[in-house]
């Protein structure tokens, strides 16, 4: 598959005189945040050898708009989302960390700053964070974007240039002293939490002042996505819960990223001068860094998901720009072959026998990770350093057998009481990360998936467009260049 798209790119961004210059009226940037080329691999293998159907990313794959983007953050080689997600909105090189800024600290128009200039509608839709390093480039200037998250949010609140904010991070928009669900509801036990704010001012009730809409969970999302014009609907103090975890922890009133974005378009659709919004799959990254590749399948099916609701609005709006992308890819995942004694000879219909002598994965390997019904994270804190515990909850919510002795490596702690992962320990620094990566190793011989980091890789991004000005992504080029393509398609409408 891989070697097939890249035989559709060229040397460079492609020049399409034939194409006629018609500009886009709305664009759609789908930020995928960690999806390398490996983990949209492993969503279109599971598609098409599990299910027999088509990711709504390989319906643009076909139409051809088809490009590299390569990552160079200024001076360094592996780039973070802050920088990355900075050069989609900006189109200028910029620091890892900083968001909104170039590489010498000054605050750059974005290109959501500049179509709010210009009346057009703004949305930010995600399932992190609203100020998470994805979705604050667009909004936020800021030399760190590990400022406090009240800082972060007002300055994203600032300007008033976003009309569509949907995602969590509530805990930096309500009152100082106050949890989250006494200004929002709807948001569930599972995912409250106190404020982070140092001040007792209520952003929820200046935003509802200001004419948004609030909405906290999925029911008051569909029926304020049915009348208004500006909406704020946040469902979680932090991030987002996995979509695997969804079930275990009881909130079947939080929102999909697919939901979200169709409330976000029907909002944004209502504005006769068009629109610009960002949607996020930032989850993918978390899975990535805690090296769980059954989670990550989920959460880039749900991406997909989103991505469909696009697809579907664009074939009514072709003047809308669809642009899918990702920010870098994270942890080093593939799938490899490997050597678990003689494999099993099988006699072909020719008369020929089969006797390969390394096993390989196979769909039933795809089914295995689609069959994880808990994130590794959430099977850790229940087993409770238990290894008995762990293998029980492994078999429970994965189908797979431990040993003892592989429970007892998977729940490895030094003398301080951390992860025991000896190699790459620095590349591992988080605890949670680094005990789910413990157990990923220990699960690898049955799912034949490997990581090389609990970080993020190098290597560049495929990307895909549909619309007016797609054909420009064709090639390969720095990442500064998708701005590029999204200003002229709009300043061409």
């Amino acid at each position: 598959m891989l070697v097939s798209i890249m035989l559709l790119v060229a040397c460079g961004p492609a020049q399409d005189t034939e194409q006629p210059e018609t500009g886009a009226r709305n664009v759609i940037l789908f930020v995928g945040d960690g999806f390398g080329a490996a983990q949209m691999s492993l969503g279109i293998q599971y598609a098409s050898l599990v299910e027999n159907r088509e990711l709504n990313i390989e319906l643009l794959m076909r139409d051809g708009n088809t490009g590299y983007a390569q990552l160079l953050p200024f001076g360094n080689i592996v780039i973070d989302s802050a920088a990355s997600a900075t050069h989609l909105a900006t189109g200028q090189p910029a620091r890892n960390d900083m968001l909104g800024m170039d590489s010498d600290g000054y605050p750059q128009e974005t290109i959501l700053e500049w179509a709010h200039k210009r009346g057009l509608g703004t949305g930010l839709v995600t399932n992190m964070r609203i100020t998470h390093a994805t979705p604050g480039a667009f909004a936020i200037h800021q030399s760190s974007r590990y400022n406090s998250g009240q800082t972060l949010m007002d300055d994203l609140l600032h300007e008033q240039d976003v009309d569509v904010l949907l995602g969590g991070g509530a805990r930096a928009i309500v009152p100082g002293g106050s949890m989250v669900s006494e200004a929002l509801p709807g948001i569930p036990e599972a995912l409250d939490g106190e404020s982070n704010r140092e001040d007792t001012l209520n952003r929820v009730e200046e935003l509802a002042d200001r004419g948004f809409v609030i909405a906290s969970d999925a029911p008051s999302l569909r029926e304020a996505a049915n009348h208004a014009t500006k909406l704020l609907g946040l469902f979680s103090a932090s991030s987002m819960p996995y979509v695997i975890d969804r079930q275990n922890l009881s909130v079947p009133d939080v929102p999909t990223l697919g939901e979200m974005t169709s409330a976000a378009l029907d909002v944004l659709s209502r504005r006769d001068e068009g629109f610009f919004m960002l949607v996020e799959g930032g989850n993918i990254d978390y899975t990535g860094h805690a090296n769980d590749a059954g989670a990550m399948l989920h959460e880039i099916l749900e991406f997909d998901e989103a991505i469909g609701r696009a697809v579907e609005f664009q074939q009514s709006h072709p003047d809308t720009l669809i642009i899918v992308t990702a920010d870098h890819g994270t942890g080093g995942f593939t799938f490899t072959d490997g050597y678990f004694g003689p494999v099993p000879e099988l006699t072909l219909d020719s008369g020929v026998v089969y006797d390969p002598d390394w096993s390989y994965p196979t769909a039933e390997h795809l089914e295995l990770l689609f069959r994880q019904s808990a994130s590794y994270y959430y099977i850790l804190e229940q087993a409770d350093l238990d290894p008995e515990r762990l293998i029980e909850l492994v078999r429970t919510h994965t189908g797979l057998e431990m040993t003892l002795d592989e429970a007892r490596l998977a729940l490895a702690r030094d003398a301080n009481g951390l992860p025991g992962t000896d190699d790459f320990r620095r590349y591992r620094d988080d605890p949670d990360d680094a005990a789910s990566a413990l157990l990923a190793r220990q699960l690898s011989r049955h799912s034949f998936v490997v990581w090389s980091t609990g970080e993020h890789t190098s290597g560049p991004v495929l990307t895909f467009g549909r619309g007016p000005g797609a054909e420009k992504l064709r090639g390969i080029y720095p990442n500064t260049h998708i701005y590029s393509v999204m200003r002229e398609s709009l300043e061409r409408r």
